[in-house]
């Protein structure tokens, strides 16, 4: 059933937690009447999370980048996501560094959560980093996506209480109950147009 609502593609690489927490609500929370999923997308065919998809009534498609470059994979990537003809790429725990070629595609179309202030880590393990740091606090991070490592202008950021976390699952626990939330609300602000995306992105950089 198709509607004229904005589609989401979600990019994930593994199990799925922010793209359930996304399908749900979508389904029947803050994105319901706001957004659809017009497909989950994995660059690993036997991601869990595909599977998982399936199961809540989402289309589904992967792409193996064995044997390519990263440009090549890239763009044969952007050419099947035009397909299901998406207006939000949304990147749910998708592990590659996207290229020029797929940011130019997408460009002010693609989101990211981050476990961490953007500008105070990037990259990978940040609740690691979080935890060997001892930090009290951490903060997760909903970015626009440009041609840096998690450089874009920043949408929204939420605080995790990290007191007394003395393990990193523990870390991890707390910290994706405030992704799931955090990245659905952030979304239906920004397909509404209700987030003053520079002035966040300045207000951010001016704090640190």
């Amino acid at each position: 059933m198709t509607t004229n609502l904005p589609r989401l593609a979600i990019l994930l690489s593994g199990r799925g937690s922010n793209m359930v927490a996304l399908v749900e609500a979508v389904q029947r929370g803050v994105l319901q009447g706001v957004a659809e999923v017009a497909v989950v997308f994995s660059n690993k065919p036997d991601a869990p999370g595909l599977t998982t998809a399936a199961a809540l009534g989402c289309p589904t498609a992967s792409l193996a980048p064995e044997g390519r470059k990263r440009a090549e994979y890239d763009a044969a990537v952007v050419n099947l996501l035009q397909s299901y003809q998406p207006d939000y790429v949304v990147l749910a725990g998708y592990m590659r560094i996207l290229s020029p070629v797929f940011v130019r595609a997408f460009a002010g179309c693609i989101v990211n959560i981050h476990p961490a202030d953007t500008h105070q880590h990037q990259g990978l393990h940040a609740y690691e980093w979080a935890f060997e740091n001892r930090l009290p606090e951490t903060k997760i991070t909903v970015h626009l996506v440009d041609e840096g490592l998690d450089t874009g202008p920043i949408l929204a950021q939420g605080p995790v209480d990290l007191r007394g976390a003395d393990t990193l699952a523990e870390v991890e626990r707390r910290g994706l109950a405030v992704e799931h939330q955090l990245y659905a609300n952030t979304l239906a602000q920004l397909i509404r147009q209700e987030l003053p995306t520079h002035s966040i992105a300045e207000q951010s950089a001016t704090q640190h």
